[in-house]
């Protein structure tokens, strides 16, 4: 039986990663901006906000990326995560067997629930979420970490 259920696929790290790439145009920014001493003060104080703003989008618009929408399929004992866009935060598509699962922890967060898979082949720690707020997706969400739950039980058992 092969079910299929959107989800967010996250890794901590590539939020701060989101956040302080960045950053790093700030001392780039500051050299370009000491080469025109003779700019009005208004002028300076525009070009400041600019930037800012447009650092601080390119932070949100990063940060929104880190968690992109995935196919979470579970086909027997294997489960396998199809990433819907390829760019350089999105990882390539995977799969694992419900034996390399070390671990599944539920999180929440002001009332939205998600969960850190712990997996050995391959080696990664991620945390999976609902795909968005709605209601329906919620509950897709809800019942993939029940059928994976219920997989993990039957394993133990066995063993």
């Amino acid at each position: 039986m092969f079910n299929q259920y959107q989800v967010r696929y996250g890794r901590n790290y590539k939020v701060v990663l989101a956040i302080v790439l960045p950053s790093l145009l700030i001392v780039p920014f500051i050299l370009v901006l000491r080469m025109y001493p003779s700019l009005e003060e208004w002028k300076v104080w525009t070009i400041i906000i600019t930037f800012l703003g447009a650092i601080s989008f390119l932070s949100v618009w990063l940060a929104i990326r880190v968690y992109p929408p995935t196919i979470l399929g579970i086909n027997g004992d294997t489960i396998s995560f199809s990433f819907k866009r390829a760019d350089f935060l999105s990882p390539s598509d995977f799969s694992f067997k419900v034996a390399d699962i070390t671990s599944i922890t539920p999180r929440e967060i002001r009332g939205d629930q998600y969960y850190i898979f712990e997996i050995s082949n391959p080696s990664r720690k991620f945390q999976v979420s609902s795909a968005s707020y709605d209601w329906e997706d919620s509950l897709s969400f809800e019942e993939a970490m029940a059928e994976i739950g219920e997989m993990v039980k039957v394993r133990d058992l066995n063993n």
